[in-house]
């Protein structure tokens, strides 16, 4: 029986000096989703999962794993979770087996057979040096030593760095496996097609303050459109500035692109006074509703 959510951070602020790096972040993680983390550089993220891992401490607020203290109970807390940082870095005399090794001496639980079979759906190279393999290479081995012991939570920092397309497909398909198996991610990533294809929620961090969470599907759904229009002579610019919700103009010679939020007749109505060649709207995505929620 579980004991608490996965993961819950109630009133999180971390402070250095007078500056907040992270200021009142509260968020709950839902048993067996995939949560994305969004923000730019800078924005806390890294902050955050480095206070849920007992790297650096809360300036004030808690942060509990299935109920356990972050800071009380790190050890408890450490078997059960898996982690992969943004920057590896890992023992280059050793080679992947010889770490996994070292890790179980330690007293880390691994399951050889699920080992073998993340080191083949990633095509992982266990038996070279790390200091020989590729940044690619380096983060397979990272991404199986967060896995191989089946956590409850998995924490992961830009885990697909370095991996080509084809290993990246793998890694996905792996996190809905994991998924489907009871565990819940935790995932900070700049790779928008990635959150938005495996993640249930997401995040959006800025400035240290959390702007909101939202299902990845209701956050696809909101009404914001991309337009590219083709005029027969050029437009005056000025006629489509002043149109409520429109952002992203830009103008090139007689083809115009924007995005539009919420209702559409002010800029339908606009248009009516050209002479229009094509109209052609693009597919709303991730990464454009993540911009409309920094340009706010």
């Amino acid at each position: 029986m579980e004991i608490g959510n996965p993961l819950v951070i109630k009133n999180f602020t971390k402070k250095y000096g007078n500056y907040n790096a992270v200021e009142n972040l509260s968020l709950s993680l839902h048993f067996g989703e995939v949560f994305g983390f969004l923000g730019p550089n800078g924005s806390g993220k890294s902050t955050t999962i480095r206070t849920i891992m007992n790297f650096i401490q809360p300036t004030l607020g808690s942060i509990t794993v299935h109920g356990f203290d972050s800071v009380k109970d790190d050890v408890q807390i450490k078997n059960n979770i898996g982690y992969i940082a943004g920057e590896i870095a890992l023992y280059n005399s050793l080679t992947g087996y010889q770490v996994i090794n070292y890790l179980a001496n330690l007293g880390r639980t691994v399951d050889n057979r699920f080992v073998s079979q993340l080191s083949g759906k990633l095509q992982a190279e266990l038996d070279q040096h790390i200091g020989k393999l590729s940044k690619g290479n380096r983060q397979k081995l990272g991404l199986i030593l967060a896995c191989m012991h089946k956590p409850k939570l998995l924490i992961l920092d830009e885990p697909t760095s370095g991996l080509d397309p084809l290993i990246k497909q793998a890694f996905y398909d792996l996190v809905l496996e994991m998924k489907q198996n009871g565990t819940t991610i935790f995932l900070s990533s700049h790779d928008f097609a990635e959150v938005e294809k495996i993640c249930d929620r997401v995040g959006f961090i800025r400035e240290g303050r959390l702007i909101t969470i939202q299902d990845i599907q209701d956050i696809l759904d909101v009404n914001i459109r991309k337009y590219r229009i083709v005029f027969r002579n050029a437009p005056n610019i000025a006629d489509f500035e002043s149109v409520q919700g429109i952002s992203d103009l830009k103008l090139n010679d007689r083809i115009l692109t924007l995005t539009i939020s919420g209702n559409i007749e002010n800029f339908i109505h606009h248009l009516g006074k050209y002479s229009v060649i094509d109209l052609h709207e693009q597919e709303t995505t991730l990464e454009d509703i993540f911009l409309q929620f920094y340009e706010k």
